[in-house]
């Protein structure tokens, strides 16, 4: 019976995570030739359904909680990262810049993420595995969209910046705390290499926690009597 009470979750868990897919699959888009074939009823009438897809995510994670008040203030980031901001921007404001849009069109992602680490936690049993397979997931987000953005931002403004290819190279340098020969000449671009940065130093630590944890197991596996003393 308990398998069936999360046979909801679990399916809005894999909606979430190609809902999340989706978003990219669609700004990545823009980046191509092919952008003109996307207008911006088709972009608008799409965030809001993968929104909408999100808020009954939650709304069915909340009905079947235990204990529904600790559900929501625990959760309460995912309920606010899934109201559909770029349809209600649009709606108030008569012009909105191409930086904002972007950026409220990858908000959502933060929500996909998180189906990311459940479905992950699924796959595995391994506690360290799991915080390793949901680092890189975070990591690969954070590299993709502060790359966007930058492109966004600096392009035609930075001479530099001749594609997307060069920001997705300034990312990865950046996060990697090496630095690039690319700097931002907006406050926005100039924000961002600080924002990676310090993903950078925070998270790869991470990297070495897991490896470390993968060869004491293999060693204790080998000489399973050091366990012992």
């Amino acid at each position: 019976m308990a398998k069936n009470d999360n046979c909801p979750e679990k399916i809005f868990n894999i909606l979430v995570l190609i809902g999340s897919i989706a978003i990219l699959i669609i700004i990545s888009m823009e980046l191509l030739p092919i952008s003109k074939l996307l207008t911006e009823r088709f972009i608008l009438h799409f965030h809001l359904i993968i929104c909408l897809i999100f808020l009954l995510d939650f709304l069915i994670r909340w009905h079947y909680s235990h204990y529904s008040w600790c559900f929501l203030r625990h959760n309460f980031l995912f309920l606010l990262v899934s109201i559909p901001y770029l349809n209600i921007v649009h709606a108030v404001l008569s012009i909105v810049t191409h930086p904002l849009w972007i950026f409220l069109r990858l908000i959502p992602l933060i929500r996909g993420m998180y189906a990311v680490t459940i479905i992950f936690s699924w796959i595995t049993r391994n506690r360290v595995t799991g915080l390793f397979a949901t680092y890189l997931t975070f990591l690969f987000t954070a590299i993709y969209f502060c790359s966007i953005m930058f492109y966004f931002v600096e392009h035609g403004t930075n001479p530099a910046v001749t594609s997307y290819w060069t920001a997705f190279d300034w990312a990865l340098m950046n996060v990697t705390t090496v630095g690039s020969n690319i700097f931002g000449v907006t406050k926005i671009g100039q924000s961002l290499a600080v924002i990676l940065a310090a993903i950078g130093m925070i998270f790869f630590p991470i990297f070495t926690v897991y490896v470390t944890a993968k060869f004491q197991n293999k060693r204790q596996s080998i000489h399973p009597s050091d366990t012992k003393k």
